[in-house]
């Protein structure tokens, strides 16, 4: 299947350009509303997700499109991951929370996914313009630069990690959460996309989640897989966009994600690879 990466692209772009831009810093009372008790929507994250559901499937006959506002309304769209078409995966506005304190980072994640492997991903930082592809068995690019994972793993002490400790079992929760103080720096962008992207330009060296909507984490699993991170579940076993378990950890290679899981869930054992 060719990957229509321009054409992505020019979308994510006028998304952004007529859907989020405009309402940057710019949102009045009632562009914000409440989905659960944990989670707000903008009309921004609505927008940009119509726009996207209306112009994605033009680019791939026959394909479909999920979007998180869409499945959060009608959870059985989800469906359409079991079917035999490709499938466009929305994320329309990563970080709501920030875009609502008007403060960096945010971004548009958008990925292709076909019979549950994702061909394809495409993140779009709205504010710097940047835009980072990856293509399955192609590598990851930002413009033209070709991002790659380089990190000699040495001791923990000198990693930087984005550690999502929120939805966690209280079980786990405390044993990750003082075991955080082993790492050098601990990232809270609260965007996925963000964190994704600097894993891949060896900004962060690791990520740990435990929620993994397929919106929040297929398209930067494929970008950080291109980039050659090592992204397992917290069992050791592969992620697929069609597994709805709970918990992730990437890291910048094999080694170092032997030894964050061991630091940040000991009590988990690692299914053999052998």
């Amino acid at each position: 299947m060719e990957i229509p990466h321009k054409q992505v692209e020019e979308l994510l772009r006028e998304a952004s350009e007529q859907k989020i831009m405009p309402l940057w810093q710019n949102l009045r009372r009632g562009d914000v509303a409440e989905k659960t008790p944990d989670e707000i929507v903008t009309i921004a994250d609505r927008g940009c997700e119509l726009f996207l559901i209306d112009h994605l499937p033009k680019l791939i006959e026959g394909s479909l499109v999920l979007g998180e506002e869409s499945v959060h309304e009608n959870p059985s769209l989800l469906s359409a991951l079991q079917s035999d078409a490709p499938v466009w995966i929305i994320d329309p506005l990563d970080g709501t929370g920030n875009f609502v304190l008007g403060k960096p980072p945010i971004a548009i994640m958008v990925c292709l996914v076909y019979c549950g492997v994702t061909l394809g991903a495409w993140i779009l930082n709205p504010l710097g313009g940047t835009l980072t592809s990856a293509e399955k068995g192609c590598g990851v690019f930002e413009g033209d630069t070709r991002l790659k994972v380089e990190f000699a793993f040495q001791a923990l002490s000198e990693l930087r990690g984005a550690l999502l400790t929120g939805f966690l079992p209280d079980s786990l929760r405390s044993v990750a959460e003082a075991a955080s103080s082993c790492f050098l720096c601990i990232e809270k962008s609260k965007c996925a996309g963000y964190d994704y992207n600097a894993l891949a330009k060896n900004e962060m060296q690791f990520l740990f989640y435990y929620r993994t909507l397929v919106w929040d984490h297929a398209p930067g699993i494929l970008i950080a897989e291109e980039a050659g991170g090592f992204v397992r579940r917290f069992d050791g076993t592969e992620y697929s966009p069609l597994d709805s378990r709970q918990g992730l950890l990437c890291a910048a290679n094999k080694e170092m994600w032997e030894a964050i899981q061991k630091t940040l869930i000991p009590t988990i054992s690692v299914v053999s690879s052998d």
